[in-house]
């Protein structure tokens, strides 16, 4: 009787074909091309440039207004075989370390993908969507870096003076592209706010060293340049980095420790 089953299967996949169950995969970097906001019957497009960058488990985009206003976002997400993606925020610029997940509905293409969130937020009664449009970024070789690292201690030294920062700040490695976001103290005139900042490019990792070439930037001067890192690899989750600054008569020491 077994035999009898296993023979009519063969037979079913020669006639109608076996389908083979595709592994659908998220990971990779790309750049937006179109956001646009939909609500009360108005479409609203965006100018902004941004990027994103997914792992195997975890994602992180960044974006900038005309305006220089600096949003960005980290976070996990679960991918099921069809065509939703759940999001969950690590941190980000508008929900610090809060609680919020969002469902996005993905259409993929081979040039990259489109996402929308149906229920983005509700104002004044009206229920508002958000679409983007993305273009696939081409990537290169994986990395022991590969994933996404949260710093957990960073200090400067000037002298005889050392500096601890309370800076909140993540950073993902995936496929030769690499990109940081950052929430930092700044002190202007005796008050102090936090301000949003952002760093994205491509990097490499060999031996003991980090080369990172900075594409983008909400910091300017970072922009264009490129920088060799020295690395400490503690453990494959650990990791500290000490950047000399010769000019300035500082080094910054930075500890990160990978997201789990």
């Amino acid at each position: 009787m077994k035999k009898i089953l296993i023979l009519a299967a063969l037979i079913s996949c020669i006639i109608y074909g076996c389908k083979k169950k595709e592994k659908v995969s998220q990971a990779g970097v790309y750049r937006l091309d179109k956001q646009m906001a939909s609500g009360g019957g108005k479409d609203t497009v965006y100018k902004r440039t941004q990027m994103k960058i997914y792992t195997d488990k975890y994602f992180m985009w960044a974006g900038m207004a005309p305006d220089s206003s600096v949003g960005f976002g980290t976070g996990a997400y679960n991918l099921d075989t069809g065509n939703t993606i759940l999001e969950r925020n690590i941190y980000s610029s508008g929900y610090l370390d809060s609680s919020k997940s969002f469902n996005l509905k993905v259409t993929r293409k081979d040039s990259g993908y489109t996402q929308v969130i149906p229920d983005l937020v509700v104002l004044n009664g009206v229920k508002w969507s958000l679409t983007e449009n993305y273009s696939r970024i081409t990537g290169s070789d994986t990395s022991v870096l590969d994933g996404l690292w949260k710093l957990d201690k960073v200090f400067w030294v000037k002298g005889k003076d050392t500096t601890r920062s309370n800076e909140t700040q993540f950073k993902i490695f995936w496929g030769g592209h690499f990109m940081f976001v950052h929430r930092y103290p700044l002190t202007q005139g005796g008050t102090s706010t936090f301000k949003n900042g952002f760093g994205y490019g491509t990097f490499s990792f060999k031996r003991d060293t980090l080369t990172e070439e900075e594409e983008w930037s909400s910091h300017t001067a970072l922009v264009g340049h490129k920088f060799s890192i020295k690395i400490t690899m503690q453990s494959k989750d650990l990791y500290s980095q000490v950047i000399d600054d010769p000019k300035a008569g500082e080094q910054t020491t930075e500890i990160y420790r990978r997201v789990q």
